[in-house]
């Protein structure tokens, strides 16, 4: 022991209530020093626990030989509430809190006994304390088999005592059992609260506690019993059937030290399990009058009352079989007992007794802590007419989600299920009843060789019976983890186990797949279905389950389904993850590919008419702006950062500190987010039911164990963010390294304003389902450090010209697919046309000698090549290749260029003058088809129109010195761009040696902007083209809406060897 426990005798009681040296009733007078430490006396004792009395009994009494149809009532129990001088009480693992009237810690937690025996539920604790007023003393007794879910050394407030949770439930084999079997198990906490603690005198250091406000047991603190325990004295007498067993069901598996302090979200937070029975009905485990008993001790679970509840028999709740709707009014959550016995004709029809526990009266459902509840029933009825009696044919079927949602009834089950690259989970659903039940994982499809656990090309699969991986932590971590299990079922039982996944991002050497792509075939990603990303390599292992009868007569009774278990590696993008340093990001960027909320893993969840069953996914945040993204109060780097790498954008989003609202309109599609001991708790949400940033930070796995998913971006060791929804500019990246790869609308990491969210894609830009409450794929990003070859490309850069003139340049050599050599015969095929050249006029009509007019084209008998009119990659075209493959290599114009080619005002340019030969001026703004070179008719034409050339915008641009040809710079594609804008920010670093100006950034809030930039890409429809703009914080747009008529700004590129 740490410190001295006295053990009291009758006499003590005496004192106990009446004055003494170290504890007295009387008005504070402290003495010594704040915070000094003196040593006290501390009394501490266990009331009475509360226990429904009989005469308020809820039921008929139950009486030997009485009639009375499936009776339940409370029956009185041995138990004086007196004090008695033989009593005495095992406590174990004592700690001591001491906190200030403001709730912080008044010294550190000490552990003050780890064992003692109370005498009378009386007992007296030499403790140090520390001097001080209005002060709260708290008292945990944790019992020896009870565990702290977080440290109790760490507790700094008392807020942080009364939210800690305690773990009590023991998952056995997969099944439920509660640690506290006996009185000696029990945990205990109470507190003193308005004490001060003084000094004495200055010869030692010796104190007292004076209590000002004596409540129930004068001078001391009561500790009260942290659980509630359920005890069921039954008789069966139903002749037809055998009685098999009792469980509990609606347990809250976690014990909280003062649950009246928890919130509604923490207490509704807490998992729920059915606990096993461990009591036994031999002959001699019958009482005198011929009743078993069964006993739980298990956490309080309140559900209130219900008015129309007026008798026993209305205290029921019956679930119909598909589990979509039940009947009876008794509480969904609240805690009852089924008995289950089973026909002697017929083995697998079973009938099922139900008795609810509560307090007093019939229509209360609360099992609260500190309370005995002593239930007596007798078994005499199988009337399925009372709605506490139904009836149950036990079935044998394994349920494991899979690509086509099949469920196996037999020994011919086989079909796919995919897990993702990132950390998968994932139940296997056993219904058994009588049988043994054996899940295995094996390396080969005959499944004759188990996968070995200390092999990690092959253990990437592993299986346990804990439900979330925090769970699996906590309870061993690596030796919670299994690839083979085996259990026996006995009463008719919903069993699940789990599988786990480990995350796929590279080969097992540490290299990244490289694949063989080809500009001839489209390549789909997983959008609006169930099935993964076809082009990317998987591993597969198998699972086989097998439930065989125990105890058969004659021939076994045998279930076998074998599943192929498949993972798909994640797909590398390119040198986009991370931070954006010296132009050039510094990790890379791995994206998954399998939608996995489309997937159903429960067989019984979500049901067939739920709204889930549209399995999209949403932002979440509907009319609020968050600021988790980017905010006016931010500086400009700290939002440019969220525009880099959206990992903390997510986090923000999905922690949602500010606690917004997260379903606003989409109520039956979301759940409320709840905020569970100061954060939002990481399991609340299934895969289904989730919202953009949430569903991608769901992704990693809670190493440590304590419930959240650490984000620590400065410390990878103890960082457990991994997995995030992308930003703008890393869905740029994804989409310029996409090249024939087509991607859906992409959820980013964005915040437009309180209503609107961009997304991404190729056919529409950020143009499509842009509102918060409309669907969009989500694709999750994961960074990833990778060798100096892969950093070799992929930055922003210069280059010198022959010439000596010096340029910033995008390089992309490294992007692993989407990029072309513009610079040989074959890549300038791919993307130019030879046109007629004609003369510059504003509308684009050709000039008529037989009507002469001014503003008229004329053909200058010329033939010049312009890039071909481009578009996104929903087929296989020339536009399409033009449109979606950048160049490997090229230089960006060190200025924003004029539609005659120049790079400042000019009133008389030579370029525009019109049909009569009189100069016209320049502008900073064109249409579309000036900043790339056509006739303006273009601007109204569609993409199979043929559009004759101009000399104006891009290629009539000649470079720095004004000596290239007229037609060697061009106006980038819409990919093209988007590498420019992602660089944006550090372009301007070069700008000594390049001359480099800052592209035009808009002054106006995010998304509002006012001038923009032309690429040469078409919109979806005639009259629309592609166009960018950026903002003061470097936020970007990049839509293909835009009404080619509109003047904007143009910057020039030239393709580089």
């Amino acid at each position: 022991m740490k410190n001295k426990i006295t053990y009291l005798i009758a006499a003590i009681t005496a004192m106990a209530l009446s004055s003494c040296a170290e504890e007295r009733l009387m008005p504070p007078h402290p003495d010594g020093e704040e915070g000094e430490s003196v040593k006290v006396e501390l009394n501490f004792r266990i009331p009475p626990a509360s226990i429904p009395n009989q005469v308020q009994s809820r039921g008929t009494t139950v009486n030997a030989g009485e009639s009375t149809i499936f009776p339940v009532d409370y029956f009185q129990e041995s138990y004086s509430a007196e004090t008695r001088s033989d009593a005495s009480t095992a406590l174990y693992n004592l700690w001591l809190f001491q906190f200030n009237a403001d709730g912080t810690a008044h010294g550190l937690p000490q552990v003050v006994s780890d064992q003692t025996t109370m005498v009378n539920d009386m007992a007296l604790l030499s403790a140090t304390l520390h001097v001080g007023t209005n002060q709260t003393i708290y008292l945990v007794a944790l019992g020896k088999k009870v565990t702290a879910t977080g440290e109790l050394a760490e507790v700094r407030t008392i807020g942080d005592l009364e939210a800690m949770q305690l773990d009590y439930v023991d998952n056995r084999s997969g099944l439920y059992y509660s640690r506290i079997t006996s009185e000696n198990d029990i945990p205990y906490a109470g507190a003193v609260r308005g004490v001060t603690v003084r000094k004495l005198n200055d010869n030692d250091d010796s104190g007292e506690i004076v209590y000002n406000t004596p409540d129930g047991f004068a001078g001391g603190i009561e500790i009260r019993r942290l659980v509630a325990r359920i005890t069921l004295k039954h008789k069966f007498e139903l002749t037809d059937n055998t009685l098999q067993g009792m469980r509990l069901l609606k347990v809250p598996t976690k014990l909280l030290i003062d649950p009246s302090s928890a919130g509604t979200d923490a207490i509704e937070a807490i998992p729920m399990a059915d606990l096993e029975s461990e009591n036994a009905f031999n002959d001699a485990d019958q009482d005198a009058d011929g009743f078993f008993t069964s006993q739980w001790y298990v956490a309080q679970n309140k559900q209130g009352t219900v008015a129309e509840i007026l008798t026993e028999k209305d205290r029921y709740r019956k679930v119909n079989a598909a589990g979509t709707s039940a009947t009876g009014y008794a509480p969904e959550q609240a805690t009852n007992i089924e008995a289950w016995s089973y026909a002697k004709s017929k083995h697998d029809l079973y009938t099922v007794h139900q008795i609810y526990v509560g307090n007093n009266n019939t229509d209360n459902f609360d099992v609260e802590t500190n309370s005995y509840y002593n239930i007596r029933t007798i078994i005499n009825s199988n009337d399925t007419g009372d709605g506490r009696i139904r009836s149950y044919t036990s079935k044998q079927k394994v349920y494991l989600s899979s690509a086509n949602g099949s469920t196996h009834a037999g020994a011919d089950g086989a079909t796919n299920a995919y897990f993702d690259a990132h950390y998968g989970w994932r139940p296997v659903i056993i219904y058994a009843q009588g049988r043994k039940v054996t899940v295995s994982i094996y390396r080969d499809e005959g499944c004759t060789q188990l996968t070995d656990m200390n092999n990690p090309t092959e253990n990437w699969l592993q299986l346990s019976e804990y439900p979330n991986y925090t769970e699996v932590v906590r309870n061993g971590g690596k030796a919670a983890l299994t690839n083979e299990f085996e259990t026996n079922i006995f009463l008719p039982t919903r069993f699940k186990l789990y599988l786990y996944a480990d995350e796929y991002i590279t080969n097992e050497d540490g290299s990244i797949t490289k694949y063989n792509l080809s500009k001839d075939q489209l390549y789909k990603t997983a959008l609006k279905t169930s099935d993964p990303t076809a082009f990317l390599k998987d591993r597969a292992l198998y699972v086989k389950i097998i439930t065989e009868e125990i105890a058969a007569e004659g021939i076994p009774k045998k279930l076998e389904a074998i599943y192929a278990i498949k993972q798909k590696q994640g797909y590398y993008t390119g040198l986009f993850g991370g931070e954006i340093v010296d132009g050039q990001y510094t990790k890379g960027l791995i994206v998954d590919g399998v939608d996995e909320y489309r997937i159903r893993y429960d067989d019984l969840y979500p049901s067939s008419q739920s709204a889930f069953l549209s399995n999209d996914l949403y932002f979440g945040y509907y009319n609020v702006f968050t600021g988790y993204v980017w905010s006016k109060d931010n500086s400009i780097e700290q939002n440019y950062s969220r525009f880099v790498n959206g990992k903390q954008a997510t986090y923000n989003l999905a922690i949602n500190a500010e606690n917004y609202k997260v379903n606003t309109n989409l109520e039956s599609q979301l759940s409320p987010m709840r905020k569970v001991n100061g954060h939002i708790d990481l399991y609340q949400y299934t895969y289904f039911e989730n919202f953009h940033a949430r569903y991608c930070h769901d992704m990693n796995r809670d190493k440590n164990g304590n419930g959240v998913i650490d984000y620590f971006p400065d410390d990878p060791e103890k960082n457990e963010l991994e997995w995030y929804l992308p930003s703008n500019y890393q869905a740029y990246g994804i989409l310029a390294s996409g090249g024939t790869i087509m991607y859906g609308n992409m959820a980013l990491a964005l915040e437009n304003d309180a209503f609107y969210s961009n997304g991404y894609e190729l056919d529409y830009g950020a143009g499509g389902n842009t509102s918060k409450t409309s669907w969009k794929v989500v694709r999750c990003v994961r960074d990833i450090p990778v060798p100096n070859d892969k950093k070799e490309g992929t930055k922003a850069t210069t280059y010198t010209t022959e010439s000596g003139d010096s340029y910033v340049m995008i390089d992309l050599t490294n992007l692993p697919y989407g990029i072309a050599d513009r610079t040989t015969p074959e890549g300038k095929e791919e993307i130019y046309e030879e046109l007629d050249l004609y003369s510059y006029s504003t509308k684009g009509e050709l000039y008529d000698e037989g009507a002469p007019q001014a503003d008229a084209s004329k053909p200058l008998g010329k033939k010049v090549i312009r890039m071909i009119k481009n578009t996104s990659t929903n087929k296989i075209s020339k536009p399409a290749l033009a449109g979606t493959f950048c160049s490997r290599k090229f230089i960006v114009s060190p200025t924003d260029v004029y539609n005659d080619g120049d790079v400042i005002s000019n009133s008389n340019s030579e370029i525009l003058k019109d049909a009569n030969g009189t100069p016209r001026a320049n502008s900073i703004t064109m249409t579309w088809a000036e900043a790339n070179g056509r006739l303006n008719t273009a601007n109204s034409q569609g993409i199979d129109v043929v559009s004759q050339a101009m000399l104006t915008g891009c290629y009539a641009y000649r470079g720095k010195n004004g000596t290239d040809e007229p037609g060697s710079w061009r106006t980038p594609n819409i990919q093209e761009m988007s590498m420019i804008w992602i660089f944006a920010h550090d372009l301007v670093n070069f700008s000594t040696t390049t001359g480099f100006e800052q592209l035009f950034l808009d002054k106006k809030e995010m998304y509002y902007y006012d001038a923009g930039y032309w690429s040469s890409s078409l919109g979806p429809y005639k009259g629309n083209a592609a166009w960018g703009a950026l903002d003061k914080n470097y936020s970007t747009n990049l839509e293909r809406d835009r009404n080619m008529t509109t003047k904007y700004r143009v910057r020039c590129i030239k393709d580089i060897p």
